[in-house]
C-alpha cells in the first residue's frame, strides 16, 4: 500500500498558527523541483491571485508551467482573473491552458478546490474548501487537506482523471468570452471586496495579517518594461473592474483639426485605443456615451472604439486652451469624468512624470494612474 503524507487542518483564521494559504502556495512556487501548478477552482478574483502572482510570474520566468480552470457566471468570479490568464498568456508560453466552466443547471454548479503541484518525483495536492479569492487564501476559516504522494501513485492518477474531466467540461477562456460575460452581467466587480460569504455592513472587518497589497490588474500592466507589448494589452482591458482614476493626455496642434496654416485652433481630440479600452471601458466596435465636465461647459460624447490607434472627439472647451497642453481627465463615475487644463508653467514638468506613454514616435503623449 502506498504512504500518502497527508496535513490536514484550518487555514486563514487559525488562531494558533495563523497559517494563511496564499503564503503556502507561495512556498510551493519557489520550491527549485516544481515542475507544473495547475488550479481548478469555482471561484477566481484577482483579490485572491493577486497574493500569489509575483512568486507565479517567478515559477514561470524559469520555465514552470501553469494551468488553470475556473467557474464563471456565478456571482463570484470576476473578469480580473481571467483577464490575468490573458495576461500570462500574451507573456509566458508556458501557460498551457486557460479554461472557464458555466454552470448548465441553476441547482447544480461548478464547486472544486484543487491546487496541485507536480515535481520531479512528487505531487502536492491541496484540496478543501478554499477557493482563488481574497477570502478563501486569506480571511476565511478553510478546511483543507494537503496530500503529497510519489510521483505514479493512484493518487495523483485520481486527479488527472478529475482534471481530464474538468477541462472536457471547459471552454477556452477569450477576451470575447470575458467580453460576453461581462455584457450579460455574469461576471462580479473586484470593488465589492465581500466576495463570497458577503458580511452584512453592521458587521465590523476582519483585522488580518496584511500581505503586500496586490496593485489592481491595471496597474500590473502599466509595470511591464516593453512599451509595445503594454499598450497591446492596455488595448484589451475594457471588461476590467477597476479602471486608472486619472487619464493624462497631451493635446497637440495638428491634431485637432484646426486650419492647415495654423491661424484657426481646432477641437478635435484623439485619444488612444489603449485609453478608449483600460480607462473608459469602450470594447471594440462598441460606442459608449461620455460625460465630460469642463470648467464652464458639460461636454456629452460617444466614443468609439474602431480598433485602429485612435478615436476623434469634439471637445469644444479646448478651443480656449492654447496648444500643445495638457488635459487631466478624473473619474467622477460610471461614463462621467471631471476635465482640467494643466498650467502653462507646469507643462513640461508634468509631461515628463505622467505622459509616459506613447503609441508612435511623433504621436501625443499620455500616462494613467
Amino acid at each position: 500500500m502506498t504512504k500518502v503524507a497527508t496535513k490536514i487542518g484550518l487555514r486563514n483564521q487559525n488562531p494558533d498558527s495563523m497559517v494563511y494559504l496564499f503564503e503556502r502556495i507561495n512556498e510551493l512556487l519557489a520550491i527549485e523541483d516544481l515542475e507544473r501548478f495547475r488550479i481548478a477552482v469555482a471561484y477566481a478574483r484577482w483579490d485572491g491571485l493577486g497574493l500569489f502572482s509575483k512568486q507565479l510570474e517567478n515559477f514561470m520566468d524559469s520555465g514552470g508551467e501553469f494551468q488553470a480552470i475556473y467557474g464563471v457566471a456565478n456571482g463570484v468570479t470576476t473578469p480580473d482573473a481571467l483577464l490575468y490568464s490573458l495576461y500570462l498568456k500574451e507573456l509566458y508560453t508556458t501557460h498551457t491552458y486557460a479554461g472557464a466552466v458555466e454552470d448548465k443547471y441553476a441547482d447544480a454548479i461548478f464547486h472544486p478546490k484543487l491546487f496541485e503541484f507536480r515535481f520531479g518525483d512528487r505531487t502536492i495536492l491541496i484540496v478543501g474548501s478554499a477557493n482563488l479569492t481574497g477570502g478563501g487564501l486569506l480571511r476565511n476559516t478553510e478546511l483543507v487537506a494537503e496530500l503529497e504522494v510519489p510521483r505514479g501513485d493512484p493518487t495523483e492518477a485520481a486527479a488527472e482523471d478529475a482534471w481530464k474531466a474538468m477541462k472536457a467540461a471547459s471552454m477556452p477562456i477569450t477576451l470575447k468570452r470575458i467580453r460576453d460575460l461581462k455584457k450579460a452581467a455574469e461576471l462580479a466587480d473586484e470593488k465589492d471586496e465581500g466576495g463570497e460569504g458577503k458580511s452584512t455592513k453592521s458587521k465590523p472587518r476582519l483585522p488580518v495579517k496584511k500581505p503586500v497589497a496586490a496593485k489592481p490588474l491595471f496597474a500590473k500592466v502599466l509595470d511591464l518594461p516593453q512599451p509595445k507589448r503594454r499598450v497591446e494589452l492596455l488595448s484589451k482591458l475594457d471588461p476590467v473592474s477597476e479602471r486608472p482614476q486619472k487619464l493624462y493626455l497631451q493635446i497637440l496642434e495638428t491634431e485637432t483639426g484646426g486650419s492647415s496654416d495654423g491661424t484657426r485652433a481646432g477641437y478635435q481630440v484623439q485619444l488612444p485605443v489603449a485609453t478608449l479600452a483600460v480607462y473608459f471601458g469602450v470594447a471594440e466596435n462598441e460606442t459608449r456615451e461620455a460625460r465630460f465636465q469642463f470648467f464652464r461647459e458639460r461636454v456629452v460624447v460617444h466614443l468609439t472604439h474602431f480598433g485602429n490607434n485612435t478615436h476623434r472627439v469634439r471637445l469644444r472647451p479646448i478651443l480656449a486652451v492654447a496648444r500643445p497642453c495638457i488635459v487631466i481627465f478624473n473619474r467622477l463615475g460610471d461614463d462621467e469624468y471631471r476635465c482640467d487644463f494643466v498650467p502653462a508653467k507646469d507643462y513640461a514638468r508634468i509631461l515628463a512624470s505622467k505622459c509616459t506613454e506613447q503609441t508612435r514616435a511623433g504621436a501625443r503623449k499620455w500616462g494613467m494612474e
